[in-house]
């Protein structure tokens, strides 16, 4: 077949006369049963090949294939002269040598040594196909090997296998057959299209796609001449339960693995299957796939989830590891490969950490951020629920918006139409995703101690290609970029950070802070807004104008957390949400883990005068919130009133019904009591005394040696003159204590002794406040001595007289 009838089997031009430029007779036998001669002027049969105009080999015939130019084959439709093939079915022919280095297109140009030849564009005599009928055995010798070639049906060799024979849903389907009928270039991978649906063989639709997707199918008649009788033919016996992926099922793409293999995939390297199973697939839903007579069944099948986590035995300390296992096979949905329980993926379900109330997006009083609200667009922003387009007023999106329903509480965005302009406008460089919180002004700045948000808008930035990230917060519910206004909130205007932690009490000009910290809370709303009126949490991208991932049928997920901390005010609250990315163990495993550490909050320095001060309590929580997402997480807690608190992971199951269950596993935090230490009861005038303390609860790195410096909050030395009930401080430089390594809890600092001797010397440790009025303190004591001195000789007994010259000690 030269392709005429449109299958895609494109072998090229059939030459009426041989390829060679001498006059030989007998260059290669093809088989010992046939007379068949390839490259002979004379050349006794016919053969196929790829050809194009510029190619000026001098030849005298017309219909050789040594004259492109005067070729007399002609396009499918019969009408146009064939120059230029470019969807050969042979796809990967081995180079010619080019023996005399003669450029392409040249009239001189042997390639091969047997006057093959190319024009500029690369096309010509080369390669060349024989054209040779074979019987149902035959034998190709050359010189003392030979090898038998069967020809005819391959039922007997086909076979149909699926990797994931229990899926959910959602799961990407792995199917495999193997067929040798199939593997038409040897040379290349070979491609079918196939519709699942088309069950009667004299129906089967199947197309040779390698050269692309727009052939025809082939008749029965022209599978019939493949030698094609059950083989040939992929179906399944229903597709209730089967949608679109990669391609849909009525048009599965089956792939070789390999040149010459065949062996064929409904997947590919990434492991995205040509067709998954849908959303809410009904549970012990049977569907049978069919080849060549064989077949293999898929049962849609949902298993209970367990969920675990392990800190090894023994307390669990702060910057300890705990390791948080998911054993959920129904979210191993693709087969080949490690998965990752991604925050941007609404489809997944996200293990969960939730301590005490944050405000997310699935709390507070908005019902248009609930499931099934459509979100109402205009050019200007709204406040409403979800807004999302470019700046310059092109293109605006038609929304759906709904909770995730899992217990991580995100928001789904569900893209269904774009007004305004096209996608990818090349001036459209800012896009837009403006989500009105249920959460009110007042509700915020209520809050006590520090307040931040967390956010995670990974799925959108990627889908843009977000170059910049800016974030904003409003009680307007717009666009609105003037920070001279009392109703917008800067948080962050530079770098492109797609998952981050903003404290609201960072800019100078509008601020949420609490009343012990010196920045006071200046979000007073603009235009004379009510605190009533809801807060807006604005994120602006900047991206290529030709961005195109953000499409107006994208389906996606975000997070935005308002997360507070108080430890200075005295409620010690720890309000905020940790979502576990968990990662699988292995491919196919559907065990997936991550880890988690705690830290506690401590009255640490931020906040005084001393420069190089630890950030470990309230006031820069959010250096200490760096891991509210990821494979490992690090939880925020406050020193505990009870001298413990659970952190506790929880997980939806989904069972064949639908219905969610939630999971979870939990340990105990502890909060520790500090031990001080001088490292003697006396001290001279100038020695080098040694501070140890030992606190786990001021590691807060599990991966450095945190340090800290004596101040009113947390470390100082005093000194008490004799006779005197008043304090001195005569420290007036800095001591730093160090951990002793990282994650051991001890920590060790050298101090200078100071001339007041006979006075008193005192350590005080000022241990985190548990909900008093101050901090509780400890104290070690030694005092500072005079230092006596002695005298001797170097022997009891001298000569008598001494001699002259003689030297004593």
């Amino acid at each position: 077949d030269d392709g005429t009838a449109g299958t895609g089997f494109e072998f090229g031009i059939l030459c009426t006369e041989g390829l060679g430029i001498n006059e030989s007779t007998t260059d290669l036998i093809v088989s010992t049963s046939i007379d068949i001669y390839v490259n002979v002027l004379e050349a006794h049969t016919s053969g196929w090949t790829n050809t194009a105009a510029g190619q000026t080999a001098t030849i005298s015939s017309d219909g050789s294939c040594l004259n492109a130019d005067g070729m007399p084959g002609v396009l499918d439709s019969g009408t146009t002269a064939r120059q230029d093939m470019t969807g050969q079915v042979l796809t990967g022919a081995p180079t010619l040598s080019n023996h005399d280095d003669a450029p392409l297109g040249n009239q001189t140009i042997d390639m091969g040594q047997r006057g093959h030849g190319l024009n500029a564009s690369g096309y010509g005599s080369w390669p060349y196909i024989v054209s040779v009928d074979f019987s149902d055995t035959n034998d190709v010798d050359y010189g003392g090997d030979s090898i038998t070639v069967d020809y005819g049906n391959t039922d007997d060799e086909t076979s149909i296998s699926i990797a994931n024979g229990n899926p959910a849903a959602r799961a990407e389907v792995h199917l495999t057959i193997t067929d040798p009928a199939l593997n038409i270039d040897p040379t290349g991978v070979d491609i079918w299209q196939f519709d699942l649906s088309d069950n009667a063989k004299e129906n089967t639709t199947v197309e040779f796609a390698t050269n692309g997707t727009g052939n025809t199918a082939m008749t029965p008649a022209q599978l019939g001449e493949m030698q094609c009788v059950n083989n040939c033919r992929l179906s399944s016996d229903g597709e209730a339960v089967l949608g679109a992926g990669a391609g849909t099922v009525d048009t599965v793409l089956m792939t070789e693995t390999g040149a010459n293999t065949g062996v064929f995939e409904s997947f590919d390297g990434a492991g995205e299957g040509q067709f998954e199973t849908i959303a809410e697939a009904a549970g012990d839903t049977n569907t049978v796939f069919s080849y060549g007579g064989n077949s293999v069944d898929m049962i849609i099948t949902y298993n209970d989830a367990t969920i675990s986590m392990d800190n090894g035995g023994g307390t669990w300390i702060p910057g300890q590891a705990a390791t948080i296992s998911v054993n959920d096979p129904d979210a191993n949905r693709n087969p080949t490969s490690a998965e990752t329980l991604s925050i941007g993926d609404e489809t997944v379900i996200i293990p969960t950490i939730k301590m005490g109330s944050p405000l997310t997006l699935a709390t507070g009083t908005n019902d248009n951020l609930s499931k099934g609200a459509a979100a109402t667009q205009t050019s200007s922003g709204q406040t409403d629920g979800v807004w999302i387009g470019e700046d310059i007023g092109q293109t605006v999106y038609g929304l759906d918006v709904s909770n995730t329903t899992d217990n991580s509480e995100r928001l789904r965005i569900t893209h269904i139409s774009n007004t305004g302009g096209a996608i990818g406008d090349t001036r459209a460089t800012t896009t837009w995703i403006n989500i009105t919180t249920g959460h009110t002004r007042s509700n915020i700045i209520d809050l006590p101690g520090t307040v931040v948000l967390s956010y995670d808008v990974s799925a959108p930035a990627d889908a843009l290609g977000a170059t910049g990230i800016s974030v904003y917060m409003t009680d307007a519910g717009d666009n609105s970029t003037d920070t001279g206004t009392s109703g917008v909130i800067t948080l962050t205007t530079s770098g492109a950070v797609k998952a981050g932690v903003l404290d609201l009490g960072q800019d100078n000009t509008v601020s949420v802070k609490s009343a012990d910290i010196t920045q006071i809370q200046t979000w007073t709303g603009s235009n004379g807004e009510a605190g009533t009126n809801l807060a807006t949490v604005n994120f602006k991208f900047t991206h290529a104008g030709t961005s195109d991932g953000f499409t107006s049928t994208f389906d996606y997920a975000i997070a935005a957390d308002i997360c507070n901390f108080d430890q200075n005010n005295g409620s010690l609250v720890h309000n905020c949400i940790y979502r576990l990315e968990a990662v699988e163990t292995g491919d196919n495993t559907g065990i997936f883990e991550g880890t988690v550490e705690y830290i506690t909050l401590n009255n640490s320095t931020t906040g005084g005068s001393v420069s190089g001060e630890h950030a470990g309590n309230d006031h820069e929580v959010e250096s200490l919130l760096g891991y509210v997402a990821g494979d490992a997480l690090a939880v925020v807690v406050m020193d505990a009133v009870s001298g413990s608190d659970s952190i506790r992971v929880v997980y939806n199951d989904t069972d064949a019904f639908q219905v969610g269950t939630k999971i979870g596993a939990q340990l105990e935090t502890v909060t520790h009591t500090g031990v001080i230490e001088l490292d003697t009861d006396s001290y001279g005038v100038a020695d080098i005394g040694t501070i140890t303390i030992t606190d786990a609860d001021l590691n807060q790195d599990s991966g450095l040696r945190d340090t800290y410096q004596n101040s009113s909050t947390t470390f100082q030395m005093s000194i008490t003159s004799a006779g005197t009930s008043v304090e001195q401080y005569p420290f007036s430089g800095t001591i730093t204590i160090i951990e002793t390594e990282a994650n051991s809890g001890v920590f060790v600092g050298t101090f200078k002794v100071p001339n007041f001797k006979g006075a008193d010397m005192q350590l005080e440790y000022f241990e985190s406040k548990d909900g008093a009025s101050s901090a509780v303190s400890y104290y070690d004591t030694a005092t500072i001595v005079s230092n006596t001195g002695s005298v001797s000789l170097d022997r009891a007994v001298y000569p008598v007289p001494w001699s002259s010259g003689d030297l004593y000690n």
